[in-house]
């Protein structure tokens, strides 16, 4: 059944030809021209009434009162078309017409129709599934319309334009402006309301409820997004040969993200949980970190008391985004190690390495002691208890030493070294080989002695240095340096007249014999160096100490 015509004043057209140039005036049967307008006459002399008739090449509209229609849109049998100031049917032409609900809310002045090659609108397919926007291509570009051939813009979803705050979250398409409409592809940046910005990671200082975010669609027109039904807060993409993260509502993700859904300060500095977090730049960027350096500073949720001091620290992600944490990496043949909130290890520091099954990972870092910690080592005299305290650990391997490069630098370092500390240098040496690559050296190398990798030497003033040291039956190594007044009254006796080198002339102390066969006493000298076989003068109180085979054995003061 034919449906009544309907009318719409429409915005300003070119004129065409003339009417009079392209119609024929016939007495019986035909076009006539009466009243200032055109009719047309069947062959029964009546009038024809909503009815498309022909002159020449042109199609024209009769109304229901039998008069050609002119600035119309005409609706026939559910189809559209448009007749121009002329009267003629308009092909294969854009054309906007006013909007009977304009100056409603989120209702456009115009509306933008597009007529094919038959006169017919563009409409949506009446077989459209809810998910379809029944795209239609014009000029190499795609444009959804409504069922009543209304050009669709902003965001579609079910055929109909979406206008609400959440019409962003729902929808899979969006279609420019009222006056542009093509389906967006690839990227674009769309303004949008978010009433739940205060449920984002407080990190994310970037947007408040007005938001200007980035989407990515897809050459099907969808928008890039994170699957929320099987619960996924994260979908990746690459795009020109970077990694960009999406939300479950296709924004594009920038700054710090997690997908773990708890949290809290009690899980910041677990290692599982930082390592679960990825770095995507800033929201003009988004590319995510990946296999790289990157120096920022952390997210709130990542470890909120950096966040509020605003530093920014040198982490590596590797090639799923994952930032490392509390773990020891060789990274372009270099080694690094990363503590417990993601950032780069830098100076000298004491790790407790992971174990599992008595055995120890050197590479898996169970926690970094801070210099300023409970037991600090921020001083010489610090760091020599620190070593004392921690004794068994340390010559197990469980902890260890060792000296990375500075804030812009990280690199693990071995092999002799100057090392600083709370102002003074001292010499360390660190391993250059073997499964404990890096740690500082605790015992004896190439005769001298190391406590955690610090050299044990004498003083300028000295020149040489008591050390007494120790390793029992499981390992545990301990040194200590010790004055000669100490060392005489604990580990000598001083000899009597009739004693085997006894002098009068001077005091002699020789080395007890029932000392544990665990310890040694050693000599160093100011290089650090053990001595071997000598007689070694001691400055300040002229002591001179016989040695034989690095062992003293007996000290002697000239009266």
């Amino acid at each position: 059944m034919r449906k009544q015509t309907k009318l719409v004043a429409v915005l300003s057209t070119a004129a065409l030809l003339a009417i009079g140039a392209s119609m024929t005036s016939f007495a019986a049967q035909g076009w006539a021209e009466e009243d200032g307008t055109w009719v047309y006459y069947d062959s029964s002399n009546d009038r024809v009434t909503e009815e498309w008739k022909k002159s020449g090449d042109n199609w024209y509209w009769l109304d229901d009162n039998g008069e050609m229609a002119v600035d119309m849109l005409v609706e026939d049998d559910d189809d559209y078309y448009y007749v121009d100031a002329n009267g003629v049917m308009v092909t294969n032409q854009w054309v906007a017409i006013e909007n009977e609900d304009a100056g409603e809310e989120d209702e456009p002045d115009h509306y933008w129709y597009y007529f094919q090659a038959n006169g017919k609108a563009y409409t949506r397919s009446d077989n459209a599934s809810e998910d379809s926007v029944s795209a239609k291509t014009i000029n190499g570009k795609k444009y959804a319309f409504d069922e009543e051939g209304r050009m669709l813009y902003g965001w579609v979803s079910g055929g109909e334009r979406q206008t609400d705050d959440d019409a962003w979250k729902e929808s899979l398409y969006y279609f420019g402006d009222e006056d542009d409409g093509a389906m967006s592809l690839g990227w674009r940046q769309i303004s949008i309301v978010d009433d739940e910005y205060e449920d984002l990671q407080p990190g994310d200082e970037y947007w408040d409820e007005d938001q200007d975010r980035w989407f990515y669609f897809q050459t099907s027109g969808k928008k890039v997004a994170a699957d929320s039904e099987d619960g996924d807060t994260l979908k990746t993409k690459t795009i020109n040969g970077r990694k960009y993260g999406f939300d479950e509502y296709g924004r594009m993700i920038a700054d710090w993200f997690t997908e773990t859904a708890s949290y809290s300060t009690a899980t910041q500095g677990v290692a599982s949980y930082t390592s679960s977090f990825m770095y995507f730049s800033t929201p003009e960027d988004g590319a995510r970190a990946t296999k790289g350096w990157f120096k920022v500073v952390p997210g709130y949720y990542l470890h909120e008391d950096k966040y509020n001091d605003g530093d920014d620290y040198w982490y590596y992600a590797d090639g799923d985004g994952e930032i490392y944490s509390n773990v020891i990496k060789t990274i372009k043949g270099k080694k690094y190690a990363f503590d417990n909130y993601g950032r780069m290890i830098d100076g000298l520091v004491f790790l407790q390495m992971a174990t599992e099954n008595g055995k120890v990972d050197s590479s898996e870092i169970d926690q970094k002691f801070a210099d300023d910690g409970d037991i600090p080592y921020d001083t010489e005299d610090a760091f020599d208890d620190f070593v004392v305290h921690y004794a068994p650990q340390i010559s197990s391997g469980e902890i260890r030493s060792f000296y990375f490069g500075d804030s812009d630098d990280g690199a693990m370092k071995t092999g002799r070294q100057t090392v600083e500390i709370d102002g003074d240098s001292f010499t360390f040496k660190f391993k250059d080989s073997s499964s404990s690559k890096g740690a500082g050296i605790n015992g004896i190398d190439d005769h001298k002695l190391y406590s955690a990798g610090k050299l044990i030497e004498a003083d300028s003033d000295d020149k040489y240095q008591v050390v007494i040291y120790s390793e029992d039956e499981d390992g545990i190594v301990t040194m200590e340096k010790m004055d000669t007044d100490d060392f005489l009254t604990e580990y000598c006796h001083e000899l009597e007249a009739g004693d085997k080198d006894y002098d009068e002339d001077a005091t002699t102390w020789n080395v007890n014999e029932d000392i544990d066969s665990n310890v040694k006493l050693y000599l160093v000298n100011t290089s650090g160096s053990m001595v071997k076989n000598k007689s070694a003068a001691k400055d300040g109180e002229d002591y001179k100490f016989n040695v034989k085979n690095y062992q003293i054995t007996q000290v002697v003061l000239e009266d």
